[in-house]
This record gives C-alpha cells, structure tokens and sequence, in this order.
C-alpha cells in the first residue's frame, strides 16, 4: 500500500512540475485535481504526508498566481464545468494543513504507544526472567496458584455470569491448584514459569479495556479484582481436595458400611467381628484424613500467602493506575527530510533515546557509536562495528559496556535507547549511595547535606548563607534515618537536574565552601559528586572499600563492615536489614548505614545485592 501511494505521490510532483513550467500536465488539469483530491482522502503515513505537503504547498502557489492553472483549465474540454466547480470546491474546502495534519499526528501517538508497549514488555520479560529464579525452587506455590488462575480464569470469562460478576460471586472452580508432583504442569522449568507469569500478565492488561474480556472494570479495580479471584480460588474447598491414600474408602463409606453391618443377617459372632474390623478400619481412615485435612489448611495458608505474594509482583510491575510502575517513555520521531535523514543536532547531549525513520543514520547515542543501515526492506543496526539484523516485533539487545543498546523495529521507524546492564544498575546506585554516605552522616551538624542544600540554592541565584549554619540542622538529628535519607536522595536529584541547566556550575561549590566556612567538606563533597556525576563502573580501588557481592535467598545475607554484622532477610515481598537489638529498616534499591567514622551502603537489584563500606571522616 505505501508503495503505490509513494509512485502516486510522485505523479502528482510530475504533474506540479508541469504546471509551475506552464504546460499542460499530462492526462490533463482534471487528472491532476482528481490525484490531488485522492491523496488528501488517503491515510498517508509520516514521510509520505510530509512530502505531498512540500509537493501541494507548490501546487497552491501555482495556483495563486492564477494565470497558468486559468490557461490549463480552459486548455482541457475533455473536464466538464460541474466536475470542475466540484473538484474547485475540493480545493478550496480541503486544506493540506487542516485534512493531513491530524491525521499524522493520530498516526504518531499510535506509533509511540506501540514503541512503548514493546519497551514496556522487553523491560518486564527481564525483570519476571529474574523472579521466576526465586520461584521454582521448593514447593513452587506462586506458580501452581498462577496456573489453576489461567486455566480457572479463562474457562470463567467464556461464561454468561462473568460479565457482571465483579465479587466472584458466581465463581465455580473448573481446575483445582495442580499437586507438586503432577506430571503434566513442569512448574520446575524457568520457560514454562515465565511464560506462565507473563500470561497473568496479559491478562491483567486487557481486563477492563472490553476487547477481549467482557467485564468493564476501571484501570484501578483490576489488580483488586485479580487478587480476589486468587484468594476465591484457594478458598474454595474443591481446589484442594482430600482424599484417602491408596483411593481406598473413605470415612463417610466405611460409617456407612459400618451401620449396615450392624443391620445384617449374620451371626452375632459374625456381625462382631466385621463391625470390630469396621471400626478399626474406620479409626485408623478417619485419623489419616484428619492428618491430610491438617496438611490441606496448612497449604491454603501457604497458597494465600502466595496469593499476596503473586498480586505483590503484579502491582509492583504493572503499569500505573493498574500498578506501580511508571510507563516508558518515547520521544517524538525527530524532524528531517527523505533524503537527508533526521536533524540530529535536535538530540539533548545526554540522551539516552531516540526515535528514527528507517533510513541510513549515523550517530552518537550515550557515549555509544550507532548506524542505522537500510537496504530494501531490510533493516540493521550497527553497534560499535558490530552488525544486527532488525526484525519487525523483535527487539534487539546489545550489551556495549555498561549499556544494553535496544532497538525496535516497526513500520518506517526505529526506535532506540540505552538501558543500563544488570552489574553496572548496582554499580549506580553504589556510586550514588557513596554521596549519600557523606549527606547522611552528622559529622559537624550534618555540614555535608548543609553544603549541598546551599549549592542547590546558589544554582538558582544569590544565597543567604545564614540559612545553612549548623542551627539549621537540628531538625536533620530529629528526622528518623529513612526519612533523612529520602528527603537527601531527593535534594540529590534535584543538584543534578540543576547542574544540567547550568555547565560548570560544580565550581560554584567552592564558593559555597567557604562562605560556610567548611572548606575540607566542600573538597570531599565535590570529589565525590563529580564522581556520581561523571559515572564509571566502581571497581575496589575507585570505591575506597571492599566491594561485596550477594544474592538474597531464604536464608538471611550477613553484610560485614569492621564490628558491625548487619543481616538482610526477606518476608514476603520486602527485604529488611538490622542488626541484633535493633528496628529492622526496609530496603529499596539503596541504603546507608551510618557509622560512627563512615557508612555501609547497600544497593539492590531484584534477588541481587552489592555492599560497601565508605570512609567519611
């Protein structure tokens, strides 16, 4: 389709050529008018709508200037006066800018909403590869629990009840939660796990949208909707159910038996006997069902726990308002013409993104060498040197250095963006967690985060250094140390989005130094932001410490720092650090310790963990 609009597109610019050299263009003026009005009808794709505009705003001119489009008028009979006046009231009631426009502007959005799904799904079949690891060791409760969902939830939402059925009221069970040792789900296999979790996965991302499932629920009520159809799921007393070892009887049988033979026609000496070897029998049924009733409320504790569990890895990766996570961004398409490719003098120097038409490219992205290589309809993205082909629906991973280059294919564009590595996002987050070692601690009235206070001040404008005297510190003693640290982190952020607006502006902290009076902290302050600022993997030597490296399991990670043994646990979904005797903190992806002369910093990535110790007076 594209193709031919493209060939017609180019017999339009023939025809324009014609006019502006005053001839007749060929098949005539209704020719033209009819392709003109055609073209505008059509739902030209970005480069094509583009290229008839700068052809049409040519034909307008002509057209102004009246004279030669009179003469060609009069010079074609072959065109009657009412498909003339029709075709005139085309030109006139359908302008390039109002009739094209919009409808690029609807093709872009769509383009950029398609980018960031396929974003959005390379970054979470990442993140589900790294928790399925915790998950299909043990009893595997998360994934047999998200497998009777699937096969529970799809032969529900097939039913006439399921459309309105919001609190499950109407919910039968279909398939109870598969046995451990069920030979036909290989819950073991981390593939079949992560196919499984991205299934939930998509099953919660078309819930509420009416295309598929027939139950209108607001982006807000779908993750509440699915932990409910978890928790109907185990509580309903089928999914587990109890039965005898062996298959034999069971305890409901045998009374039965039991009462019959008490009515029978044997002798007494008969009847006793079968009644004593019934009740015996009945004994021993009854207390292997109590056992296996024990076991059965012992596991729908576990499954519900699983349940929170699995609505927990659901909110934690879903998009918001259906999650907590944050959807991904992608830039706008950058300008630029067919034949000269785009004006990459538009990317921002730190630009960790960026979205190209699929023509030969050559540039700069992050530190990190591309070209774009197109032949036909086939696409390549080359990487320091490196060749990969491109495929339409697959996207591309390169490691280069600390970055993952990915890349995305659809239609006639590309889209491209630098994702940090695993090993170096912990590496970050200890080069940022050793600044905030330093704001953190109390030496001399927390001088360090007075220091970067008033330099996030004097990045605006003049400051009154009296703001920041040690008196100003005394509600940072006060602060419990989550919250100092977060209000730090955060002032931290704020120093850097600062610093971009303003090249050089590291100098002014000299001069903050000194008006403050504390010139050796404004020397170690600055060492160790323009460290933070300018990033490289930390290595022993460049972090000042022994750098340790753990992964957290079910048992807890003791972290060491001189005396001090600090233990990482998790429960549940949060991972906690404490030592003995005090209040366990919750950790995100960083934490500081304070010491009495330094900090341990402890970054997280997933089940990973790096630690180190930073040296602050």
């Amino acid at each position: 389709m594209n193709v031919e609009l493209n060939d017609l597109i180019e017999l339009f610019a023939y025809k324009v050529d014609d006019l502006e050299a005053g001839r007749e263009p060929k098949g005539g003026t209704g020719s033209l008018l009819h392709l003109r009005r055609r073209l505008l009808e059509a739902k030209l794709p970005g480069p094509l709508a583009k290229r008839f505009r700068e052809i049409d705003r040519r034909y307008r001119a002509v057209q102004e200037r009246g004279p030669a489009l009179t003469a060609a008028h009069e010079a074609a009979p072959e065109v009657s006066a009412a498909e003339v006046a029709e075709i005139d009231l085309g030109i006139v009631d359908l302008p390039i800018e109002e009739d094209i426009l919009p409808v690029e502007e609807d093709q872009t959005q769509a383009l950029l909403q398609a980018f960031a799904e396929d974003v959005y799904w390379a970054r979470l079949n990442r993140e589900l590869a790294r928790v399925v690891r915790g998950l299909t060791g043990g009893q595997r409760y998360e994934l047999r629990l998200a497998y009777a969902f699937l096969q529970n939830f799809e032969a529900y939402s097939a039913s006439p009840s399921f459309a309105r059925d919001f609190n499950l009221s109407k919910f039968t069970l279909s398939e109870p939660i598969p046995a451990l040792s069920d030979p036909l789900v290989t819950l073991d296999d981390e593939e079949i796990a992560l196919a499984l979790l991205r299934e939930v996965f998509r099953i919660a991302l078309r819930l509420g949208d009416g295309k598929i499932y027939p139950l209108p629920l607001p982006p807000e009520g779908v993750l509440p909707y699915l932990r409910r159809f978890l928790r109907r799921i185990v509580e309903t007393p089928e999914s587990l159910p109890v039965t005898p070892p062996g298959g034999g009887p069971t305890s409901d049988e045998l009374r039965a038996a039991l009462d019959e033979a008490r009515r029978s026609a044997l002798t007494a000496h008969e009847r006793e006997q079968l009644v004593r070897d019934l009740e015996e029998k009945l004994r021993e049924v009854a207390a292997q069902e109590r056992r296996m009733r024990m076991v059965a409320e012992e596991d729908r504790r576990r499954f519900l726990a699983a349940a929170e569990r699995l609505t927990a890895i659901l909110r934690r990766y879903l998009p918001a308002p259906r999650g907590e996570a944050v959807f991904p961004e992608v830039p706008e398409p950058l300008a630029g013409s067919a034949d000269a490719g785009p004006k990459l003098d538009e990317l921002p120097r730190d630009a960790t993104m960026v979205t190209l038409r699929r023509v030969p490219t050559r540039l700069t992205l992050g530190g990190v060498p591309l070209t774009l290589s197109v032949a036909g309809e086939h696409t390549q993205l080359t990487v320091a040197g490196e060749e990969h082909p491109l495929r339409e629906g697959e996207p591309l991973s390169v490691p280069y250095e600390t970055w993952e280059v990915w890349a995305f294919l659809r239609g006639d564009h590309v889209h491209v963006r630098l994702e940090m590595r695993e090993g170096a996002q912990l590496s970050a987050l200890l080069s940022e967690g050793r600044v905030l070692a330093h704001l953190v601690h109390p030496h001399a009235d927390y001088a360090y985060l007075r220091l970067l206070r008033a330099f996030s001040a004097r990045l605006k404008g003049p400051v009154n250094y009296e703001e920041y005297s040690p008196e100003s510190a005394g509600r940072f003693a006060e602060a419990p140390l989550d919250t100092l640290e977060a209000f730090a982190r955060k002032g931290l952020g704020v120093v850097k989005q600062r610093l971009r607006k303003t090249p050089g502006g590291l100098k002014l902290l000299r001069e903050v130094a000194v008006s403050l009076g504390l010139e050796p902290e404004g020397q170690k302050l600055l060492r160790v932001l323009s460290d933070w600022l300018n990033f490289r993997p930390p290595t022993r030597e460049t972090m000042g410490g022994d750098l340790g490296i753990a992964t957290i399991a079910g048992e807890p990670v003791n972290v060491q720092a001189g005396n001090l043994v600090l233990s990482v646990r998790q429960t549940d979904d949060a991972v906690y650090v404490g030592t003995a005797g005090s209040v366990p903190r919750k950790l995100g992806d960083l934490m500081v310790w304070p010491l009495d002369d330094g900090a341990v910093v402890i970054a997280r990535e997933g089940r990973r963990l790096a630690h180190t110790y930073v040296k602050v007076l």
